[in-house]
C-alpha cells in the first residue's frame, strides 16, 4: 500500500475511533500547542483490539521499539497488530506524519497487573524500522543513579481532550505542558495502592495535568542538562481529568531498565 493510501486507512479509522468511548484518551489539560520538532521522540499510537479503537502516546527507542504502557496493548483485550498504527513525526494530527507503521510484535512486563495498574509497561515493536531526523529521534532514558526530586520541573505532551469531554480542537496539534513531581507522601494519600516502582507528577493546585490517557506517553526530566525519560502516563483519578489537588502516576522509568534492555535486545 502507499503511503497516502496508508494516511487514508489511518484517517477513516481515527475517524471511527471517535464513535468509541475510549479506554485511554490521550489528553493534556493546561497545555499549549508544541512547536514542530520539539519532542520528536513522541508518538502516536491508535490501537485495535477487542474493546473497540482508541489511542495513547508512546516514545521512540530505538529505529523499531517504542516504549508505553501496558493498559494500552492489554493482551487481555487482544490487540490486533495489523489494524493498529503508530505514527511518527507527528505535530497536527490533521497532517501526514513522517512515519506509519503497524506492529509486529508486543511484550508487556510479565508481572502487569491490570487492576492494580501494576508493572505498567510495554515495549512495541514497528514492522519495519524508521531513520532518524530532525522530527524522529529516539528518546533519552535515565541513568540508574539520577534521582528525580519533588517539585523537579518536568514535561508532558500528547493529544485529545483538553478537558473533561473537551476535545481537542483546530489542527489538532501536540500539546505540551510543564509540570511538577509531586512527593510521593503527598501522593500516596491519593492513591493508598502507589508502590515505589511509581511517581506522581502535576500542577496541582491549577488543575494541568496529563489526562488519564496521555496513556503510554514519557514524563520528561532534565537530568544532567540533558531530557530523559522519567515516566510513563499510568492513570489519573477515576472521577476525570483538570481536578485540582490530585495528581497523575506514572510508571518509574529506572526500575525496569533490566526489563527494556533484554527485551531489544534478545529479539
Amino acid at each position: 500500500m502507499g503511503f497516502w493510501g496508508l494516511l487514508s486507512v489511518i484517517l477513516l479509522v481515527q475517524d471511527a475511533a471517535e464513535s468509541f468511548v475510549p479506554q485511554a484518551r490521550s489528553s493534556i489539560v493546561g497545555g499549549k500547542d508544541a512547536q514542530k520538532g520539539r519532542w520528536p521522540w513522541i508518538v502516536y499510537l491508535l490501537i485495535t483490539d477487542d474493546t473497540g479503537i482508541f489511542n495513547c502516546g508512546g516514545s521512540l527507542l530505538t529505529e523499531e521499539w517504542v516504549l508505553t504502557a501496558a493498559h494500552c496493548v492489554d493482551p487481555n483485550d487482544n490487540p490486533i497488530r495489523d489494524n493498529s498504527f503508530i505514527r511518527l513525526g507527528t505535530n497536527s494530527l490533521n497532517e501526514p506524519s513522517v512515519f506509519y507503521r503497524t506492529i509486529s510484535r508486543i511484550v508487556s512486563h510479565p508481572q502487569y497487573q491490570r487492576l492494580a495498574q501494576l508493572h505498567n509497561i510495554a515495549l512495541v515493536k514497528m514492522s519495519e524500522k524508521v531513520s532518524f531526523s530532525s522530527l524522529v529521534k529516539p528518546m533519552p532514558l535515565p541513568k540508574p543513579s539520577d534521582a528525580f526530586r519533588p517539585r523537579l520541573k518536568c514535561f508532558v505532551a500528547g493529544w485529545g481532550e483538553v478537558g473533561n469531554n473537551v476535545e481537542l480542537s483546530g489542527n489538532r496539534t501536540l500539546q505540551e505542558l510543564e509540570l511538577s513531581i509531586v512527593r510521593q507522601s503527598t501522593c500516596k494519600k491519593d492513591f493508598p495502592g502507589l508502590t515505589d516502582n511509581m511517581l506522581c507528577a502535576g500542577s496541582m493546585k491549577e488543575g494541568k495535568y496529563s489526562c488519564q490517557g496521555d496513556s503510554g506517553g514519557p514524563l520528561i526530566c532534565r537530568s544532567s542538562g540533558v531530557l530523559v525519560q522519567v515516566g510513563i502516563v499510568s492513570f489519573g483519578h477515576i472521577n476525570g481529568c483538570a481536578l485540582k489537588d490530585f495528581p497523575v502516576v506514572y510508571t518509574r522509568v529506572i526500575p525496569y531498565m533490566d526489563f527494556i534492555r533484554e527485551t531489544i535486545t534478545s529479539d
